[in-house]
């Protein structure tokens, strides 16, 4: 399916790890495309701050090889019941896992068990440990476990100070050079400034998505389609009409150019400043852009021997791809025509 291939990320390792990685982004979007993307992107987020919890947590746990008595009250903050269970399993230890991963199991259990039942947690778990956040706390988590073993801190840091420190770390030692650069560009823009640009990326293409069975057609654009062109592009159907003679036939390269139009005049800024790649990056684990393009491979399909007329709005056509989900096998299709 062209959406593994598209958003897969070269990471050092063999073959059968390749398969391994595209096995489980398979599975994701499989699960992912039943469920309202909304959804899907707060569990993410959930996981991902659970993730540095369990991470901070666990770095005290392993450099102390067990859970101080301060951290074990923080621990039942946030898991309830899991002290107590431990208490009461002591004597059952021989064939348990160790502590860290019973501690992510509860966690788990306790934040994502609707996920799980209702079978949508693969996808939740897959974007949420791609998310840097989540990277950056493991690479922190390995990073504190090696110095503490060998020097214990006379006072071990706080949630927040851990964060702080985490947000700092490179995660990226085991890519490839290229992906490592690319990861690289993280650390060159603020969060809350990647977030807005992201947010307007994703918007720009679904505009992108929105036209390019019309534009890929060779079908005159209706008018209102080129009086939104006109607002938002304006002189980019005058250059793509004289750009598309130069394309191969059956190739067309329509979408690559108006997105090449769009980055070069709206995301300047990211590209002058070197980020660009941290905002493609963010959209390889999105769930609104991978369903926005989910949604655009569907009218691609209905629409290959005719298309709509009249031609959909634009808004029209974005909150379809918001609303679209695959129903699971058995039910019935709530899905927008």
């Amino acid at each position: 399916m062209r959406l593994s291939r598209q958003f897969s990320q070269p990471t050092r390792g063999t073959s059968s790890e390749y398969a391994i990685e595209r096995s489980a982004r398979d599975r994701a979007d499989e699960q992912a495309r039943h469920v309202p993307w909304q959804r899907l992107l707060d569990a993410r987020n959930q996981y991902v701050k659970m993730q540095e919890f369990y991470y901070w947590v666990r770095s005290i746990i392993e450099a102390e090889n067990c859970i101080p008595a301060w951290l074990a009250r923080t621990v039942d903050r946030r898991c309830p019941r899991f002290m107590g269970r431990e208490k009461r399993g002591q004597r059952n230890r021989s064939k348990a896992p160790p502590l860290p991963v019973r501690l992510l199991f509860s966690l788990q259990e306790h934040m994502f068990a609707k996920a799980k039942r209702q079978g949508w947690f693969d996808a939740v778990h897959f974007y949420a440990i791609r998310d840097p956040r989540s990277q950056n706390a493991a690479a922190h988590w390995s990073e504190c476990v090696k110095k503490w073993r060998e020097v214990k801190p006379r006072k071990y840091p706080t949630f927040r100070q851990w964060l702080r420190d985490a947000a700092r770390c490179d995660s990226s030692a085991h890519l490839v050079l290229g992906a490592r650069k690319a990861r690289a560009s993280y650390r060159l823009v603020e969060r809350a400034r990647l977030n807005k640009a992201v947010a307007r990326y994703m918007n720009w293409e679904a505009f992108a998505y929105w036209v390019r069975p019309l534009l890929e057609s060779s079908t005159p654009v209706p008018a209102p389609v080129a009086s939104q062109f006109a607002r938002r592009c304006p002189g980019f159907l005058e250059f793509n009409q004289e750009a598309r003679k130069a394309d191969r036939a059956g190739f067309p390269e329509d979408w690559q150019r108006l997105m090449a139009w769009i980055t070069d005049r709206f995301f300047l800024d990211a590209k002058k400043e070197g980020w660009i790649d941290a905002i493609l990056l963010s959209l390889r684990s999105h769930p609104r852009a991978i369903r926005t393009m989910e949604y655009w491979e569907r009218c691609d399909r209905i629409w290959a021997s005719r298309l709509p007329v009249p031609y959909p709005s634009f808004q029209r056509w974005r909150q379809q791809a918001d609303s679209y989900v695959v129903p699971a096998p058995g039910r019935k299709s709530q899905l927008a025509s």
